[in-house]
Parts: structure tokens; C-alpha cells; sequence
């Protein structure tokens, strides 16, 4: 069994998966990592081998038919409000280098929020993300606070006002150092008002899901005019992102079980349903996710299985069954 070919395929298909997890979660952009893991994996898929090419044609095959039931569903809880955004949305986004944009604008219109609270509810808010900016890294915090300076720009005179009278008194009652912590970043904001960072701000306070698409429906539009970008453009990267991911998991369930059974498909499904849950809270970290949220993924994802494992079992032919990972080792 050449273990080096095998090796090599499986590295190619985390790449489209990998790159954006590792985007989201360690701040290391999806461009940059395309070049070096995206690249290489292209080359790899490539050689893969006659013995291989079957699973792998046919799992495109129905990784796209895969994708596109998932979506059947999906959209549908978009449209319901079950998701914080269309997700591809996100991925065209991040595959232009637009994310800290993006999160810069998201930031603004939680200010903007923040200014129509009441006076009790705006300042116990206000309190908690200032205490959270205090154990922020030095650039995070900065790039924060100089969001949120932004969006106080953008209020009219009264709210801008209201807004910064609650801030300052917040700020006196703050421990000494936690005060010319936050003084210092605002500082630096203002001196470098175009600050930005690929880094989340974790350790803020989430957002409620339903709070985060509202702000996003209005941050997206705003970050692709600031950039010059047609929707259109943000669209086809981010479903062309989307389908490249869903090939990769038909294609890494051919290559592992060849035929394999409806179980077998039913719980790769689940498998994968189960690592975007686990994934999706660090990768989104502004988001506070209802404990409803994992129920319509569940779904999209069963739907999901249903191509694959008809691909599997009626268009595979014993020869390339019989390559698969787990008929080489003897298990099926």
C-alpha cells in the first residue's frame, strides 16, 4: 500500500477546509495560506494516480450534488434566521482579505446599537466590553477601540454625546492600570485611525446570533463599497469556496470507504455536522449561538449524505471500491 500517495491526497483535501478554519481561528489569512497549502494541493491532485481517479472524479461528482442538497436546506434556515449570515457570503469575503474590514464595520454598528439602548442597559453593556478590551493583545485593542471611535463619528451630536458621557464615567471607575490601559489604545486609535488587524477580538462579549445578522446585513454591503467590490464578485468566490469544500468531504468518504453503506454515509454526515459545531463558536467568537442553532445543520448535513452514499453504492465500480482505504486494510 503506498502510504506516501495516500498521505499526499489527504493533505490536499484539507486544504479548503483547513485554510479557513486556520483563518479564523489563528488569524492567518486564507490568501496567504492558499499559496502554500492550496497551491501544492492542486499539484497533488494531480498525481494522484489511476488507481484513485475514479473515487476522486465521482466525489466531485457528488460532493457538488452533496452541496447543493445541503443548500437546499440551508438557505432555507437563512432565509428563517437560523444562521448569523449566508456563510459563502463570509468566504468571498475572507478569499479578498476583506475580514478585518468587515469587522471593523460590524463593531461600528454595535455602537450604533449601543446609542439607541437605554441608559441602564447601554452602560452595563458598555461596562462588560470595556473590562473584556483591558485583557485584549495590545494591537486587538486597539484596533477595537478604534472601531468603536468610528461608529461614536458616525452618531448625531446628542447620541455621540450620550454615548461618550457613559463611557467616560465607566472609564473613571476602572481600576487605575486597566484605565490608562484603555486610555493608551484610544490614543493610539486616534493617532492611526485606518488601523486594522486580521485577528478576532476574543474574549469580547458575543453577541446574540439574532443582534449579530442584523449588524451584519448592514456591515456587509457597506465593507464591499469601501473595497470597490461587486457583491457578484464576493458571491461566486465564496459558493465556489463552498462547493470546493463539500467535494473535498465526498471525495475523503470515497477514498475511505468506497461503496460503503447508508449508515456509513448517514454517519459521515454526522461526523462532519458534529466538527462545524465544535469549529463554528471559535471561529465566530463575536456570535452567542441559541442552543437551537445546531438543529437545521444537522438537517442540511443528513441531506447532505444522501448524494454521496447514492454516488457510493450504484455509480463506483468494484475496481475503484476496491482501492478504497478501508478495502485495502481489510475492513470492508
Amino acid at each position: 500500500m503506498n502510504w506516501i500517495l495516500w498521505a499526499l491526497v489527504f493533505f490536499s483535501l484539507g486544504a479548503p477546509v483547513g485554510s479557513l478554519v486556520i483563518d479564523r481561528i489563528f488569524g492567518l489569512p486564507a490568501r496567504t495560506l492558499f499559496k502554500w497549502w492550496g497551491v501544492p494541493s492542486l499539484v497533488g491532485a494531480l498525481v494522484t494516480g489511476n488507481s484513485l481517479a475514479e473515487l476522486v472524479l465521482w466525489g466531485i461528482v457528488a460532493g457538488i450534488l452533496a452541496t447543493a442538497a445541503l443548500d437546499v436546506v440551508r438557505l432555507i434556515g437563512v432565509e428563517l434566521g437560523a444562521f448569523p449570515m449566508d456563510m459563502p457570503r463570509m468566504f468571498g469575503v475572507i478569499s479578498l482579505g476583506l475580514a478585518p474590514q468587515l469587522q471593523r464595520n460590524m463593531i461600528a454598528q454595535m455602537v450604533s446599537q449601543l446609542a439607541e439602548l437605554p441608559e441602564g442597559q447601554r452602560r452595563e453593556m458598555m461596562r462588560q466590553r470595556l473590562q473584556a478590551m483591558t485583557r485584549l493583545p495590545d494591537h486587538v485593542r486597539v484596533f477595537v477601540v478604534g472601531a468603536m471611535q468610528r461608529g461614536l463619528g458616525e452618531l448625531p451630536g446628542d447620541k455621540r454625546q450620550a454615548v461618550m458621557g457613559t463611557q467616560m464615567e465607566l472609564l473613571s471607575e476602572l481600576p487605575a492600570q486597566d484605565r490608562r490601559t484603555i486610555m493608551w489604545a484610544m490614543d493610539q486609535a486616534m493617532s492611526n485611525g485606518h488601523n486594522l488587524t486580521y485577528d478576532q477580538p476574543r474574549g469580547m462579549p458575543r453577541i446574540p446570533m439574532a443582534t449579530f445578522r442584523g449588524f451584519m446585513q448592514r456591515a456587509f454591503p457597506r465593507t464591499l463599497s469601501e473595497a470597490g467590490v461587486s457583491k457578484g464578485t464576493v458571491l461566486f468566490l465564496g459558493y465556489l469556496w463552498h462547493f470546493v469544500i463539500g467535494s473535498t468531504f465526498a471525495i475523503s468518504y470515497l477514498l475511505l470507504f468506497g461503496h460503503g453503506s447508508w449508515w456509513l454515509a448517514i454517519g459521515w454526515g454526522i461526523f462532519v455536522w458534529a466538527t462545524m459545531m465544535v469549529l463554528m463558536p471559535p471561529m465566530m467568537p463575536m456570535v452567542g449561538f441559541p442552543r437551537w442553532f445546531p438543529v437545521v445543520p444537522f438537517i442540511a448535513h443528513i441531506a447532505m449524505a444522501i448524494p454521496i452514499a447514492l454516488i457510493a453504492q450504484n455509480v463506483i465500480s468494484p475496481a475503484a471500491h476496491a482501492v478504497s482505504l478501508a478495502t485495502a486494510l481489510g475492513g470492508l
